[in-house]
């Protein structure tokens, strides 16, 4: 409970059980609301400070800097699990008075669970709740300073994560074209779409008719739906929104869908939503995945591939097929080659390999 003094034309409030103390009120009133909304916040958890524990700390950064922001909600939520392994880890450890050492053997205990990726997220969150902490004139050493990332989790390589195979991704192909029965199902269409354009999970599910351009062979993507909650999510980034080209098949598919969905009246209830169930609505990504997997494991295709691992396919088979990198990223959404050569980078290799061979048969014929 706060305690209230005059200290000549002003008044103080000083809080004992925190060694909280503040002047410069001019009523004692003003002292008692000041100290009242402290202590409730305190209470809650909602200020930081010295005592402050290492889950304190990151749940005040998640607050100030998470939540308020544009983040899909998919994402807030991947935070709010990496909270709840914070709390785990640490429980009521000071965040003041960690050493690196102990930081360093916590980390090597979990990183035993967990792959690099996971292991590296959980280190950064902690590292800004540092640094915000520390922008409060908090004192905190950064024990996350010069960590070790010792994950040891096995974790998918790259090229686990989409089909190489150009005879593979044709024969998927082929394979959602005889399986494509609408109503029956709407995922084989979903599938064969994403596998034509590149597209991630969230932009095929948010695709309306209005975004498909016929006449011109193109469709454009500008959101996303969050397929765990079904909401609209911004796009993922700004180079997100864009349109790409796609081949006669696709549209074919597509024109033969909508008159499905006319003749059965879908347009009524589906908003027009194109990869819309009567039964189910709009699918989810679990469905899609466990879909995916049967169909590989019937068609005997390794590696069996999530519905992300589709978009990468597309990427691996333009690559392949000699499209130029910059384009390939453009369709993609990324804003640079960066990402396309960190994840693909033996292809690019094999590319490359051809690219040389090419060089030489130039040089051949000037004699």
């Amino acid at each position: 409970m706060a305690t209230y003094r005059r200290r000549g034309k002003v008044w103080e409030y000083r809080i004992r059980e925190y060694n909280i103390s503040k002047s410069g009120f001019k009523t004692k009133k003003e002292a008692r609301d000041a100290a009242l909304e402290l202590e409730n916040e305190l209470k809650s958890g909602g200020r930081i400070d010295k005592d402050s524990t290492v889950y304190e700390l990151w749940k005040r950064w998640f607050e100030l800097e998470i939540l308020p922001s544009n983040k899909s909600t998919r994402t807030k939520d991947k935070y709010r699990k990496i909270g709840k392994q914070v709390e785990k880890w640490f429980g009521d450890k000071i965040a003041s008075t960690m050493r690196y050492s102990d930081y360093q053997e916590i980390l090597n205990e979990y990183g035993k669970q967990v792959g690099t990726d996971t292991l590296s997220r959980f280190n950064s969150t902690i590292r800004n709740a540092i640094i915000l902490a520390r922008k409060d004139s908090i004192l905190i050493k950064d024990f996350t300073l010069g960590v070790k990332i010792n994950g040891q989790k096995e974790v998918k390589q790259a090229n686990e994560k989409y089909i190489e195979s150009l005879s593979d991704y044709q024969t998927l192909l082929s394979f959602l074209k005889t399986i494509m029965d609408y109503p029956i199902s709407i995922i084989p269409y979903f599938l064969y779409v994403q596998l034509k354009t590149g597209f991630r999970v969230g932009e095929v599910m948010a695709l309306t008719w209005e975004d498909i351009d016929f006449k011109n062979g193109m469709i454009k993507t500008y959101r996303r739906i969050d397929s765990a909650r079904h909401v609209f999510a911004p796009p993922k980034t700004s180079t997100s929104v864009r349109e790409v080209p796609v081949s006669s098949d696709v549209l074919e598919i597509l024109d033969s869908l909508k008159i499905k969905q006319e003749s059965l009246k879908i347009h009524a209830i589906s908003d027009g939503f194109i990869f819309f169930d009567e039964r189910y609505g709009l699918p989810t990504n679990n469905g899609i995945n466990k879909a995916l997997r049967s169909y590989l494991i019937e068609l005997k295709i390794k590696p069996i591939i999530t519905a992300t691992g589709c978009r990468h396919t597309y990427c691996s088979v333009m690559l392949a097929k000699g499209i130029d990198i910059s384009v390939v990223a453009k369709y993609m959404g990324h804003k640079d080659t960066k990402r396309i050569i960190d994840t693909y980078g033996h292809v690019l290799k094999e590319l490359e390999e051809k690219e040389k061979e090419k060089i030489r048969s130039v040089l051949d014929e000037f004699k």
